[in-house]
This record gives structure tokens, C-alpha cells and sequence, in this order.
């Protein structure tokens, strides 16, 4: 039987409850003998916050942690932030890849529809099944796009895809850092552990 690894990418600047749903829906359903929380360094598709990548590191490490209900078999990886590049999927994979492990790599809702366009997106799909957590305001029309592109991918990449079951959670880390940054309230969006390292560390004031 092939070892599993699981792999869940993400700036997490900061890391927060929607986050957290989806690693534990990932991990329930999927049932890795690994999950790697994995921050990346430079994202090739958008831009991370600008803060010490180590940071988003540490808040990693808080928020998927034993005291958050996650056991030892979830690891906050720095892989990518070691390489100190452009954090490209498809050698994270080739990098975790053996021939007796089976990789999954968990993506959201946007990723998902423009995986074809990543850089070797073949790659990708010959080393990984592809986990999909839906967001939570998903429309009709993006429903259909999803379909479409799954049958696109399983058609054109021998794709397996994974469509996880659990009930989303609707935040963003950019409504967060704005909230942070206006002084408001963030109890409920990200753990406590995570806030007091925010405050301590005094992130995201501007």
C-alpha cells in the first residue's frame, strides 16, 4: 500500500478558521499517513503580504497545531520557504514524489480553474491527485465552470480529482489584515494563539 501525502499550499498571511476547516475536511477525507502544511515563499500567482516569510511560518505552526485538534501526523513544512524562490507546485511535488507514495494536493475554488495555465500543469496532474475545496459563495455559473474544467482536466491530463464534502467557511486573509489594521475585532477568524502573535510581532498595522 503507497504512503500518503497530503499537501496544503497557501501564503496563510494570516492563516485563519477557513483555513483550518479545509485542512481538517482534507485530512478527515482524505486520511494521509502525512499532511504537509506548506507556506509557500513566493507565490507565482499572486502576492503575498509583504511580511518575513518566517513569520507566516510561525503563525503556520500555531494555528495547525495539537492545540487547534490536529494530531502529529500534520506538519507545517519549510520546504518552500527554504528554496527561497518562486514557489512552483510542480516541483514541490517532484520533490515529495517516490514510487511507493500517492501525493494529494489540495486547492481552492480559483486555483482550481486555472490549474491547466500553472507552470507544467502535466506535471502536476501525473504526480498528484487533485483535492478541490469549494468556497462557499460558489454561483451556478461557476458550478458549471468547475465541471467543465474537471472533464477537461480528466480528459486532457488523466486527472483524479477529489471534491471534498465538508461546508466551507467564508473569510480571506485580506478581510483579516484589513481588520487588523483598522483595530477591529478578529475573535471567531483566526485563533487566538495566531492573534496574540500578531499583536506580539505587531503585523499588518499598515
Amino acid at each position: 500500500m503507497s504512503y500518503k501525502i497530503a499537501i496544503y499550499g497557501g501564503t496563510f498571511s494570516p492563516p485563519h478558521i477557513g483555513h483550518i476547516s479545509a485542512a481538517k475536511a482534507f485530512y478527515d477525507e482524505i486520511k494521509p499517513d502525512t499532511l504537509l502544511i506548506m507556506p509557500t515563499f513566493t507565490p507565482p500567482h499572486k502576492i503575498a503580504y509583504e511580511i518575513d516569510p518566517i513569520h507566516r511560518f510561525n503563525m503556520a505552526r500555531l494555528a495547525f497545531s495539537k492545540d487547534e485538534g490536529f494530531d502529529s501526523a500534520v506538519t507545517v513544512s519549510d520546504f518552500e520557504l527554504t528554496k527561497k524562490s518562486v514557489s512552483y507546485t510542480y516541483e514541490t511535488l517532484e520533490h515529495f514524489a517516490s514510487p511507493d507514495t500517492k501525493l494529494y494536493f489540495l486547492c481552492g475554488t480559483d486555483m482550481f480553474l486555472t490549474l491547466d495555465r500553472w507552470k507544467n500543469p502535466d506535471i502536476i496532474f501525473g504526480l498528484a491527485t487533485i483535492v478541490l475545496a469549494l468556497r462557499e459563495d460558489i454561483t451556478e455559473e461557476m458550478a458549471k465552470d468547475i465541471e467543465l474544467k474537471r472533464r477537461s482536466y480528466e480528459e486532457n491530463f488523466s486527472a483524479e480529482i477529489i471534491i471534498l464534502k465538508n461546508k466551507p467557511i467564508s473569510v480571506s486573509s485580506s478581510e483579516i489584515r484589513k481588520i487588523i489594521a483598522s483595530g477591529d475585532d478578529t475573535r471567531g477568524l483566526i485563533t487566538p494563539s495566531v492573534y496574540e502573535y500578531i499583536k506580539n510581532s505587531g503585523l499588518y498595522l499598515n
